[in-house]
């Protein structure tokens, strides 16, 4: 299997956290966050190794870093999916 990130330039809204964490999905933010590791831009690269990374709010930084991008609109949108067309059943082979 793979394993996820998604690395949020400000802090992400918590049901966003629970639902991704909910499909073992990791999670970090570039700033101080309740809840949310933080991780410093020059460790990124330890955060991301060997994993799908998904930056949100900063396109500039996924460009550099080679990994998707995805606006926090985006995410909303992404876990309404996941909710709605995917059956937890799935999720071992998601992880």
């Amino acid at each position: 299997m793979f394993s996820q990130v998604f690395i949020f330039k400000d802090c992400p809204p918590p049901q966003a956290v629970a639902k991704l964490r909910q499909w073992g999905i990791e999670v970090v933010a570039l700033a101080e966050c309740p809840g949310v590791q933080r991780v410093f831009k020059y460790r990124l690269r330890e955060v991301i190794r060997g994993k799908i990374a998904v930056v949100v709010g900063e396109k500039e930084l996924a460009q550099r870093l080679g990994v998707a991008y995805a606006s926090y609109q985006e995410v909303e949108d992404f876990l309404r999916y996941l909710d709605r067309e995917v059956s937890p059943a799935y999720m071992p082979y998601l992880q």
